[in-house]
């Protein structure tokens, strides 16, 4: 019995980090925030975001971080997408100053199509989200199709061999090391301009330093 109670706690952890909901979501959202700064911050980087960028981020979380975005240049509009309406909330109250300035917005999505007219977006980032897509190859061409030409696509994601020792990962997660998200990109049509390998400490559910070691990937969308 005290095995299915800690296998179902496991499959609630991942289900709220694939979709956060409710109050517990709200708390997903901060720890999913405070846990991937790192990698969020050398995706922004990655951008190298110039002046009247317009921007999509896929699965935001809370956005706490669209300060730090909207402050790398002049006249950047950012754009976000997630799957969850308590995210989506959250995000918005966090930004309310922003939208009110018509520089961010949030929409719901269903993680299948992206809500955006073709061409739109000069450059577009997610971070630990890949594991979620259920068609990658179907979901990237989404991509292409809302990316400018010569658009640029980053894609931050933990090593496979890291998140096969969190015990969630076995339920939902489809995890990738490098070469796999090179394949996938490289099927979807986009040249991979730049593959960075990192590693950050954080600290993991118990409280102890754990090393993780991440990808971030450059990829244009050529059309």
């Amino acid at each position: 019995m005290e095995n299915e109670v800690s296998e179902e706690h496991l499959k609630e952890i991942a289900r709220q980090l694939s979709c956060p909901d409710g109050e517990y979501g709200i708390k997903t959202g901060e720890m999913m925030n405070n846990s991937n700064i790192g990698m969020t911050r050398s995706a922004i980087d990655a951008l190298k975001l110039k002046p009247n960028d317009v921007i999509l981020e896929i699965g935001h979380g809370n956005a706490a971080h669209v300060a730090n975005i909207l402050d790398s240049a002049e006249n950047l509009t950012y754009y976000g997408v997630d799957i969850s309406k308590t995210i989506i909330a959250e995000a918005e109250k966090i930004n309310a100053e922003f939208i009110k300035e018509k520089l961010a917005s949030f929409t719901l999505t269903d993680g299948k199509t992206i809500p955006f007219e073709d061409n739109k977006f000069d450059k577009l980032f997610t971070v630990n989200t890949i594991y979620f897509w259920q068609n990658p190859f179907q979901y990237l061409q989404e991509i292409r199709r809302i990316l400018k030409p010569n658009g640029l696509l980053i894609i931050a994601f933990a090593d496979k061999t890291f998140m096969e020792t969190l015990p969630f990962t076995k339920f939902g997660f489809n995890l990738y090391d490098e070469l796999k998200a090179f394949e996938i990109l490289s099927n979807a049509g986009f040249e991979i301009l730049k593959s960075e390998h990192k590693n950050e400490a954080i600290e993991n559910s118990k409280g102890f330093m754990v090393n993780r070691d991440y990808y971030v990937l450059s990829a244009i969308c050529h059309k």
